[in-house]
């Protein structure tokens, strides 16, 4: 089967950077159908003027214990943040920057704190270097985040392998919206927290509602105007990111096991967990 990178890989780096509004502020309303965030995930934002879905991990509850705040960050696209942002990173205690994105969409815009010393930048092409194949569309997300876990091991593997071995500060990661390849990276770092499916599933799901701004943004939609196909995959429904769990545990046992099956030491894991703040008992 061909590889499929994700369809925000098409999407033009202005519709997103020009759509952005204050993060701790959307200006969206919510829909009958959507997820909305809840009070305590207003309390993970960070208020970035120049990225969308910025958030932190912190506050949700593990197996052993609560997440610690800044240990790890998820944000959309970085290619227009402003100054007084990457202070409120710095701030925030983020040292490593790990983007998801291909090449292309790195070229097109370059994340912003690649060449700012305070933070060290990798760039991981989570889904592989090709362009969004037109003639083999996946059925829905759910779909594409499952045949990921397969196809894309070895990226996977380097990630997680990455994060491990930072040693101090927070660990952000992004792609272009901050949902898909980001997603699937902040559901296996909470499934191996012990973080509750439910509410890895909302985490998830309230990204539609933080990336209203950027989907509504004219350039999205000629481009589903162009691209109808692509429609589907736009959200963030929960279903979605629940086959995805579904699939990690009864194919691989859970997150530990699916990065054990991919090459990642027990000790690397374990710095993980540690990272998320599982190696003490619940008070």
């Amino acid at each position: 089967m061909k590889k499929t990178v994700l369809l925000l890989a098409l999407m033009p780096a202005f519709a997103i950077a020009q759509q952005a509004q204050p993060a701790a502020a959307p200006t969206a309303v919510a829909t009958a159908s959507e997820v909305v965030p809840a009070q305590d995930d207003a309390t993970r934002l960070l208020p970035l003027q120049g990225a969308l879905n910025a958030r932190d991990l912190g506050g949700l509850k593990g197996a052993k214990a609560v997440v610690p705040t800044g240990r790890f960050v998820r944000t959309a696209d970085l290619a227009r943040v402003t100054d007084a942002d990457k202070s409120t990173l710095a701030d925030h205690g983020v040292k490593l920057d790990i983007d998801l994105r291909t090449p292309d969409e790195a070229t097109k815009a370059p994340d912003a704190l690649a060449n700012d010393p305070r933070f060290k930048y990798v760039r991981i092409s989570l889904m592989g270097d090709k362009p969004l194949d037109m003639t083999h569309m996946p059925s829905s997300l759910g779909v594409l985040y499952v045949k990921a876990l397969d196809e894309d091991q070895p990226q996977f593997k380097q990630v997680f392998e990455t994060m491990a071995a930072q040693k101090d500060g927070a660990v952000l990661y992004h792609c272009s919206a901050g949902k898909d390849r980001t997603g699937m990276i902040s559901a296996l770092l909470l499934s191996l927290a012990g973080v509750k499916h439910d509410d890895i599933v909302h985490n998830y799901a309230i990204s539609a509602y933080y990336l209203k701004p950027m989907m509504s943004a004219p350039q999205t939609a000629a481009m589903l105007k162009q691209n109808p196909a692509l429609a589907p995959l736009m959200g963030t429904p929960p279903e979605a990111m629940a086959q995805f769990l579904d699939a990690l545990q009864k194919q691989y046992g859970g997150a530990q096991g699916y990065l054990r099956k991919i090459g990642v030491s027990d000790a690397d894991i374990k710095t993980l967990q540690a990272r998320l703040g599982q190696t003490v008992a619940v008070r």
